[in-house]
């Protein structure tokens, strides 16, 4: 059996938006059937699979969905013209968008509305950057230093935050910004579980032999707390779960720290904590 001592970051497993969109998918799959979602509704392959059991169909496209069936918009944010062409087409929409992300559209709104450039600091690409991005007109998105080295001066800009962005590529950005914008104005919109999230990364990659980070490699909060991890402790992995882990990684370690990206499951992380517990070491 194995000695190593296992420590759980407390908030690792389903963030609340996350948690809040997979319950009322279940409910509207009970509700209705079978219920459409425009892409999946977490960036994790084992929780999409398993809501297809309980009748979630994920559509790529709007087009394709059956104009009887209902039409889940995901935790993520879905973008303003997707929305408005769902309703023009008589779709029943379920909104499971997370409110915290709607609080960065109204922030991007607000910043638009005192005449500034709004600027998403985010990965390009990202549902949720796409989303912020179509609630204002022609905004500048900044995925990172170089990129802010390459924007030209601007007099009056406002900054909004991709929810699960890290704190160092957020600060290397803005201290690029601040001589390039006459009046800057900055709407912290990192959300407080991501923030929790890395504050306890840092703490347990730095108390810990070993670190776990759980999660799909298609999610971009996970892959950035592997990241904060192994920018503390070499010996630090991302895994999608209990089969991705090698019992050579714990060769001489005392402690091993788990924690898991925001659409990670919890029964995963536990998974993941009880085959690291009977290993032979």
């Amino acid at each position: 059996m194995s000695s190593l001592t296992i420590n759980i970051a407390k908030g690792a497993g389903f963030c609340m938006g996350v948690r809040r969109a997979i319950e009322i998918a279940k409910k509207a799959g009970k509700q209705y059937g079978k219920v459409a979602m425009l892409g999946d509704i977490v960036h994790n392959e084992g929780v999409v699979r398993e809501l297809e059991k309980d009748g979630i169909v994920v559509y790529d496209d709007l087009s394709q969905i059956p104009p009887e069936m209902p039409v889940i918009l995901r935790s993520h944010g879905t973008r303003a013209d997707l929305r408005q062409r769902a309703h023009s087409m008589g779709l029943t929409i379920i909104d499971a968008t997370c409110p915290l992300v709607k609080e960065i559209h109204a922030a991007a709104k607000e910043l638009e509305s005192e005449g500034r450039k709004v600027i998403i600091i985010g990965d390009h690409g990202h549902d949720e950057v796409e989303a912020i991005a179509g609630e204002v007109t022609d905004p500048l998105i900044i995925a990172d230093e170089a990129e802010a080295d390459t924007i030209s001066k601007i007099r009056q800009a406002g900054v909004v935050i991709q929810s699960t962005q890290f704190r160092e590529n957020v600060d290397a950005i803005l201290k690029k910004l601040i001589w390039k914008i006459n009046d800057l104005r900055i709407i912290n919109t990192i959300c407080k579980p991501t923030r929790d999230r890395q504050a306890q990364i840092r703490e347990l990659a730095s108390e810990n032999d070993v670190m776990l980070i759980v999660g799909s490699f298609t999610s971009a909060n996970t892959k950035r707390l592997t990241r904060i991890a192994q920018s503390i402790n070499s010996r630090s992995y991302q895994i999608r779960g209990p089969v991705d882990i090698q019992p050579d990684w714990f060769k001489g370690a005392k402690s091993v720290g788990i924690s898991a990206g925001a659409s990670a499951p919890d029964k995963i992380v536990r998974e993941v904590a009880d085959k690291i517990g009977a290993l032979a070491i």
